[in-house]
C-alpha cells in the first residue's frame, strides 16, 4: 500500500509542478482558490495528479470542498489511491 499523502506533501507537489506559486508559510488549511487556483490550474492539477499519484480525478471530484485546501486535496488523492 502506498504511503498516505498529507497536506504538506501536496503543498510541495503544487510548488514543484508550478501549478501554484505558494508563499512560504502557506498552511495546509489555507484557501487554494485565494492563492490562485483557477480553472486552468485545476486542469493542470488533474493531469499532474494522475502522473504523480496514479489517481484519476473525475469531474464530480472537482469541487471547492475537495480542492479548497491542501489538506482536503490530500484526502481526495488518498481516497482515490485506496
Amino acid at each position: 500500500m502506498s504511503e498516505k499523502v498529507d497536506g504538506i506533501t501536496v503543498i510541495g507537489w503544487l510548488r514543484s509542478e508550478e501549478i501554484l506559486m505558494l508563499e512560504e508559510g502557506f498552511s495546509v488549511q489555507d484557501d487554494l482558490f485565494l492563492a490562485g487556483l483557477d480553472s486552468m490550474a485545476v486542469m493542470q492539477l488533474v493531469v499532474a495528479a494522475e502522473e504523480r499519484f496514479g489517481v484519476q480525478l473525475q469531474a464530480v471530484d472537482l469541487t471547492k470542498e475537495n480542492l479548497g485546501t491542501a489538506e482536503s486535496l490530500a484526502a481526495l488523492i488518498d481516497e482515490h489511491r485506496a
